[in-house]
């Protein structure tokens, strides 16, 4: 299905970061703001299917590590949007570790936002985005988030989510995660910079108005909301 050349996507926003740094967040945060001029795509929709495995392979299973993710499936996607057509994506069940039969449909926008745990690691992806963000939030509050999301929302019961948390999500991220910051447009320090979001907003708005291809520098805004986006280094 394709759309009117106007609707075409004029930008790949890539958001990163560790798990419970507030990706989804921030990529809702800007959806709701700008409305059908936005389409968001996770890569935690793009996890392999591994229903019916047994209970000791299912713990063997790593979901932090890059191989989780069925790339070149997530690409397939992102360039049929970024070509200005509808996708259905595939639903990942946790509970069960399985891909739903069911889809979901996205609809091209002139902005694409593609957020995930590797988003900012994968070279193939990095080639495509036009911008990026790396949100840098400290470990125990990222994991304090992270209990609350899989016990509320992904009905993981917390002795599996400190388990993966010890053996995975840990390791992962100071192998694989925190280093694809140095990838990153932008790097979000989230407790220390409350108007970033905004900002990108606004970047991100100004851009989409001209119908061009926004670029990391901010003109037309004032030179603090500006230093506010300069790229900055990872604690």
């Amino acid at each position: 299905m394709h759309t009117p050349l106007s609707q075409k996507p004029v930008c790949l926003l890539g958001i990163g970061g560790g798990s419970g740094s507030g990706k989804s967040w921030l990529a809702h945060y800007l959806k709701s703001a700008l409305g059908a001029e936005a389409a968001i795509v996770c890569s935690d929709w793009y996890y392999r299917h591994n229903g019916g495995l047994s209970l000791e392979r299912t713990q063997k299973l790593n979901f932090d590590h890059p191989s989780a993710i069925e790339l070149p499936f997530l690409l397939r996607h992102i360039d049929a949007l970024m070509s200005g057509e509808q996708i259905q994506t595939p639903r990942y069940d946790y509970a069960s570790h399985s891909r739903l039969r069911e889809t979901h449909a996205v609809q091209p926008a002139p902005l694409v936002i593609v957020e995930g745990l590797l988003v900012l690691h994968a070279p193939e992806l990095l080639q495509r985005f036009s911008l990026s963000v790396y949100i840098d939030v400290p470990d125990d509050q990222r994991l304090i988030r992270r209990i609350r999301r899989d016990v509320e929302h992904r009905h993981v019961d917390l002795e599996e989510t400190l388990r993966l948390y010890e053996h995975c999500v840990r390791p992962m991220h100071k192998r694989f995660v925190h280093p694809s910051a140095a990838n990153a447009t932008w790097i979000w320090q989230q407790n220390e910079d409350k108007s970033f979001p905004r900002d990108l907003l606004t970047h991100l708005r100004m851009a989409l108005r001209q119908n061009r291809t926004p670029g990391a520098s901010r003109p037309g805004i004032g030179l603090a909301a500006q230093s506010r986006l300069h790229k900055r280094s990872p604690r």
